[in-house]
C-alpha cells in the first residue's frame, strides 16, 4: 500500500493524533518513510524507529535552537570563526582544552581576562553555543 493508496481514514488519523501528541515531524514524515519503509522491505520497527528518530533529531535542534535564542548572545560565533591572532597569549592548547567543555560537567567557572579587541566575547559566546 502506498502513500497514494493509504485511506484517507488512516493518514488523516495518523496526522490528527501526531497533533494531539504534539508531534509534527511524525505528521510531515509518516507517509514519505512508509513508502520508503515499503520499497526498502523494512520492518514494522525500523519503520516506527526511523520516524520516532526523526521526530527525536527534530526535537533535539529546535532545542538547541531554543537555548541559544534565549540566551540573548549578540551574535553567533563559534571556535571555528576564532582567530588566534587576536589572542597571541592564549595557549591554543588552552583553548582546545575549553572547547572540550568538561568544565560545565565539574561545574567549574572559567574568567576570561585581557585588553578590549582580543576576541575574549567571542570566545564566550563560542563556548556557550557549543
Amino acid at each position: 500500500m502506498s502513500a497514494a493508496t493509504l485511506g484517507k481514514d488512516t493518514a488523516g488519523e495518523v496526522r490528527f493524533l501526531a497533533r494531539e501528541l504534539k508531534t509534527p515531524v511524525i505528521a510531515e514524515m509518516f507517509q514519505t518513510l512508509g513508502d520508503q519503509a515499503r520499497t526498502e522491505g523494512w520492518s514494522h520497527e525500523e519503520y516506527l524507529a526511523a520516524v520516532l528518530g526523526r521526530q527525536v533529531a527534530s526535537r533535539a535542534a529546535n532545542g538547541t535552537r531554543m537555548r541559544i535564542s534565549g540566551a540573548h548572545f549578540p551574535a553567533v560565533k563559534t571556535l571555528e570563526d576564532f582567530t588566534f591572532e587576536h589572542l597571541p597569549g592564549a595557549p591554543r592548547d588552552v583553548i582546545a582544552h575549553l572547547a572540550t567543555t568538561t568544565f560545565v560537567a565539574r561545574r567549574e567557572n572559567v574568567v576570561l581576562l585581557g585588553p578590549p579587541g582580543t576576541g575574549k566575547t567571542h570566545l564566550a559566546i563560542a563556548l556557550g553555543i557549543k
